[in-house]
């Protein structure tokens, strides 16, 4: 993965959040759908909003592999793995 993998993670993270986060707004303050198809509605946002909280996790722990990467180059300019274990 590159830092452009991660950004785009990012990025769709907070795209996802802050659809959901409106739509939640939007289904708490409009009145004119019953409360099941609300419900149902919302409890989609939470799950994709947690998603979303995964992915962005996912891409920090990304960032910080590459830039471990980046500094562990040994003398040939490959780089080394980092410790899985970890």
């Amino acid at each position: 993965m590159t830092k452009k993998h991660v950004w785009i993670l990012r990025a769709t993270s907070v795209w996802t959040f802050y659809v959901w986060a409106v739509l939640i707004r939007n289904m708490i303050i409009d009145k004119t759908n019953t409360l099941g198809f609300r419900g149902v509605h919302i409890g989609l946002a939470i799950i994709s909003i947690a998603l979303a909280a995964i992915a962005w996790r996912i891409s920090n722990f990304m960032a910080k592999e590459i830039k471990l990467r980046k500094k562990s180059k040994d003398a040939a300019g490959r780089p080394t793995l980092s410790n899985p274990a970890k």
